[in-house]
């Protein structure tokens, strides 16, 4: 996924200059909606504001992803704020928040949502990728980075899938959070090519790339959700699944939040859960 696709130049700050999350917030949100010219901006404020009274979107590393769906969107679209010197944002390992993507999505565009933050939770748990871009002294550096590091994704899934290891003990040692971010891009893709009127065989086989990267067991899991109750990997919000609509268990949530060593599912409807 190209992170700058769903990113306007004009919707960045290099360089944010808040005093609290509250501010940061709301800076973020008037970009997007003043510079994109788009309706809702109070219900989506409403919205994130909410969200991060219940429970924080500082989800570590350094990184935050306030979010708000609304209606009326024709496409995911994000602002980017660079705090440099850190923001308390009650983040999940207690870290200041240094770089904030505000999100404003569609209710039809849930897993391209899921493939967003998916992505950049991946990308910015690289410190040089952070690195990057608390350097970046322009809105445009900013842009360079960014695009930077998507293409840097792709390049190391394909060269990953030329090199998968042929032992089982190998990929099930292999970092489970980045099986559930390949599961993500993987149903964007699938959807991709069912809408899709052109370039369907470049879509097809970007879709073969990363079926190669998954663990078999879990592809296998992925397969049967999506013929039996698609979509298979959905996100948590406000502790509910978005697949099934039952609230989870707030410990077993809280413990999704905290244990990324492994991919979890919903006691309820068994679809791949996100939690951000």
């Amino acid at each position: 996924m190209q992170l700058t696709d769903h990113i306007p130049e004009l919707c960045l700050d290099y360089d944010l200059k808040v005093k609290n999350k509250s501010d940061a917030l709301r800076e973020l949100t008037h970009l997007l909606f003043d510079e994109k010219k788009m309706k809702g901006m109070g219900p989506a404020l409403d919205q994130i504001m909410a969200r991060e009274t219940t429970e924080s979107t500082g989800i570590g590393h350094g990184i935050a992803v306030p979010h708000a769906r609304v209606s009326g969107l024709k496409t995911l679209t994000c602002s980017v704020g660079i705090v440099r010197e850190g923001l308390e944002f009650g983040a999940l390992d207690k870290k200041p928040v240094h770089v904030i993507f505000l999100i404003c999505y569609p209710p039809t565009q849930q897993t391209t949502y899921l493939n967003f933050i998916a992505t950049i939770s991946k990308l910015l748990r690289v410190k040089e990728n952070m690195k990057a871009l608390l350097e970046c002294d322009s809105n445009a550096a900013l842009v360079a980075v960014l695009q930077g590091m998507s293409e840097g994704l792709e390049k190391e899934e394909e060269r990953y899938s030329k090199q998968m290891p042929s032992n089982p003990a190998d990929m099930e040692a292999r970092d489970a959070h980045a099986d559930l971010v390949l599961l993500a891009r993987l149903q964007l893709f699938e959807e991709m090519y069912e809408s899709a009127r052109t370039g369907k065989r470049k879509i097809k086989d970007r879709i073969q790339n990363i079926r190669e990267l998954v663990n078999p067991k879990i592809l296998k899991q992925y397969d049967r959700l999506m013929k039996n109750r698609a979509p298979a990997v959905v996100p948590v919000e406000g502790d509910t699944c978005q697949g099934c609509f039952m609230k989870l268990p707030s410990q077993f949530a809280q413990r999704v939040r905290q244990d990324t060593d492994r991919i979890h599912t919903c006691n309820n409807c068994s679809r791949f859960i996100y939690v951000v």
